[in-house]
């Protein structure tokens, strides 16, 4: 079943962000599952970063091989359930 998971990383901004991420997305593009991402930030003013993904264990694959090496802090992460995702 698909799920968005949004991730927080304390400490991180949008610059630090536009800093790591280039090379993470074009990795993030081709992995199995990965159907979505987006980041924006939250009413607290941090930067949420939000994935859809056909199943969590091929999230928390990406995340472990790739994310959690490259990126500082702690990351927490939110996991939901989606009913449906519509594709264009």
């Amino acid at each position: 079943m698909a799920v968005l998971i949004r991730h927080r990383s304390e400490g991180m901004d949008s610059a630090q962000y536009d800093e790591v991420s280039p090379q993470l997305v074009e990795k993030l593009k081709t992995q199995p599952g990965f159907i979505l991402h987006v980041t924006y930030e939250d009413d607290g003013g941090q930067l949420v970063v939000a994935e859809v993904w056909e199943t969590k264990e091929q999230h928390d694959k990406w995340l472990e091989q790739f994310v959690t090496p490259n990126v500082p802090g702690d990351i927490s992460q939110e996991v939901v359930q989606l009913h449906t995702v519509h594709r264009p």
